[in-house]
């Protein structure tokens, strides 16, 4: 008898064992454990780094998709150089490198932390709200603007590394965050039509506030409009046909005209002179043309890069009320927008289990490399860093892992010395991009649930008091004040029906609860 509970204990040992190699993704002790936090860094070993193997793919397969996210991401470089531009001006070259070292430093703390293919860059919702609103619209200085997103970045830090991050998102109304991404996407569509770094289809009117832009050939801006639409069908038919790229392509569909039309007519003769309005009025001395000066130049920061530090004063003078709003915007925001694509990636990629849950140690990584990359970037001189829905271009192309993070990263690294010619890229040929990115992200409206009217009217109010008001920040204010006061009342209702009046405040604390039990 005991030697058949030896061999069974033995056999059951063996059993254990052979069952933990089996599960190289399982969480270890750590010293991140020890302070409350679950962390993940399995994936940083010898035997299969990445865990490329084991999850099924092959280290061409992340390079490639790596390379497919760059190019499907680098759009975002002119296009945040010129929607940072007008809140910083004349240092166009400086963004650029600023631009391309915190997209490279975010996708390497990605890809290293977590071992999810999750690519970053300055986010192209924040930095509307940090040009248009905070600066140009509150007159913040654009150093304090900067330090305000240094200040919202340690917070992010704090909060992954407490756990609260995941908490605090549940505690917001569904309705109001599944609005979020579609406000911001029509707020982004709203820009790209304006004149200024923009397609230029709209302008000014008084008696209606917007009118169309002329698109008779009598006009002087009419030919940046038409081939503004040029680049935005073409580019969204490559959309249609789901080429990896298509931003890219349409971005140089756009820069090339305008490139070779300038060279052979010179500036007196162009038709593509800026800005908006001049009626190509060669002698004003704000009339240019976007034409590179150059291929290669010498990165520099200088101006821009810690900037934020001169910022940090706004914060206890005249002007913290405006200050602290900032910082509260960029933290909420940022929030929303990281953890609903990390969710929806990681889904998409078959990271997330059989509940929809996701690994909470590299969750937690994730969130962890998402802040410091926020933080680098406001060291930098650009706004949050944040992750982009456009890493879904890697994992349809295969990946699933932080490998092909960190090809992304090599990439952007790489464009740090082709800033001339990045600065020259024409609005013309990125306000469309900008259109076809606010249709992208417009089509998280499809998760609003419409017929239960308690979540969707605070969603819709989100959704077009960002664009109405020109302010993110309004939108998710007024929609969360919405929700608030049709709960509270609500209350009697419910009450006198026999409900749980409390049963919609409930809701996200069950809900973790729920995600508790299930972890």
């Amino acid at each position: 008898f005991a030697q058949t509970v030896s061999f069974h204990s033995a056999t059951l040992a063996l059993a254990a064992m052979l069952a933990v190699e089996k599960q190289p993704l399982k969480e270890s002790s750590s010293i991140l454990q020890a302070m409350g936090l679950s962390g993940d860094l399995s994936h940083l070993n010898r035997d299969d780094p990445f865990h490329v193997k084991y999850r099924g793919s092959t280290v061409w397969t992340e390079v490639r998709g790596g390379l497919v996210a760059f190019l499907a991401m680098s759009y975002t470089m002119p296009v945040n150089v010129g929607v940072l531009g007008k809140a910083i001006p004349g240092m166009s070259t400086q963004l650029h490198v600023a631009i391309a070292l915190s997209a490279a430093i975010g996708c390497f703390l990605m890809g290293t932390l977590s071992g999810w293919p999750f690519m970053l860059a300055p986010g192209m919702g924040t930095n509307a709200f940090f040009t248009f609103t905070v600066v140009l619209g509150r007159g913040l200085p654009w150093q304090a603007a900067l330090a305000a997103v240094f200040v919202a970045s340690c917070i992010f830090l704090i909060l992954s590394v407490t756990g609260l991050r995941t908490l605090m998102i549940r505690c917001f109304p569904q309705g109001v965050r599944e609005a979020i991404g579609a406000g911001i996407g029509l707020f982004l569509t709203f820009i790209a039509f304006q004149d200024s770094e923009g397609m230029g289809l709209t302008v000014s009117n008084k008696a209606v506030l917007v009118g169309l832009n002329s698109l008779s050939f009598d006009s002087y801006d009419a030919a940046k409009i038409w081939l503004s639409l040029l680049v935005l069908c073409v580019t969204a038919a490559l959309y249609a046909i789901k080429m990896p790229g298509a931003p890219m392509f349409g971005i140089l569909l756009g820069t090339t005209i305008c490139w070779i039309e300038g060279w052979i007519r010179g500036e007196d003769a162009t038709a593509f002179g800026y800005p908006f309005g001049l009626s190509g009025a060669h002698t004003d001395p704000q009339f240019h043309m976007y034409l590179p000066k150059g291929i290669l130049e010498v990165p520099r920061l200088d101006g821009l890069s810690g900037a934020f530090v001169d910022g940090l004063k706004f914060a206890t003078n005249e002007h913290a009320a405006e200050f602290w709003s900032a910082v509260l915007t960029f933290c909420y925001t940022d929030l929303l927008d990281a953890t609903g694509t990390f969710f929806a990636v990681a889904k998409f990629a078959g990271l997330a289990d059989a509940s929809g849950q996701l690994p909470i140690g590299q969750q937690n990584m994730a969130y962890i490399a998402d802040a410091f990359a926020a933080m680098c970037g406001s060291m930098l001189g650009v706004s949050t860093v944040a992750t982009y829905v456009e890493s879904g271009a890697a994992v349809s192309d295969g990946a699933k892992t932080g490998l092909s993070s960190l090809v992304t990263g090599a990439c952007f690294l790489a464009s740090v010395f082709l800033a001339p010619l990045v600065s020259a890229i024409p609005p013309l040929a990125t306000g469309p991009i900008l259109l076809l990115v606010g249709s992208l992200m417009f089509g998280e409206v499809k998760n609003v649930d419409w017929q239960d009217y308690e979540e969707s009217m605070p969603a819709f109010l989100t959704i077009v008091t960002m664009a109405f008001t020109f302010n993110i920040g309004y939108g998710i204010i007024f929609g969360m004040v919405m929700w608030i006061v049709v709960q509270l009342l609500l209350m009697p209702y419910r009450f006198f029906k026999g409900i749980d009046p409390l049963l919609r405040i409930r809701g996200p604390l069950s809900d973790e609860q729920d995600a508790e039990l299930s972890v």
